[in-house]
């Protein structure tokens, strides 16, 4: 009874060795620019943006929801215009 006990614990160490679980890292892309994050975030659009995580796809139900916080932030819908206005530089200021 001893030995059976034993063998189980002795095994799962012995497997878990032998293959060590690999931390996830994001895919490797290119950041979005603060022009294309305030373009999107305007457009309600933030699901367009690279993926910043590597446990969520596109398939999940809270997609959209997870990006747009990550990227616009909680009160996407109730900043002013002009955070977003300061964030893209224009080129008409003279």
């Amino acid at each position: 009874m001893s030995l059976r006990t034993l063998t189980l614990p002795a095994l799962l160490v012995v497997i878990s060795l032998a293959a060590p679980v690999k931390a996830q890292h994001p895919p490797a892309s290119s950041p979005p620019t603060r022009e294309q994050i305030a373009d999107a975030c305007i457009h309600n659009h933030a699901d367009t943006l690279p993926i910043p995580f590597s446990d969520i796809s596109p398939k999940d139900w809270a997609f959209k929801a997870v990006m747009t916080m990550y990227y616009c932030g909680a009160f996407r819908s109730y900043a002013p215009p002009t955070l977003f206005q300061q964030a893209t530089p224009t080129s008409s200021r003279g």
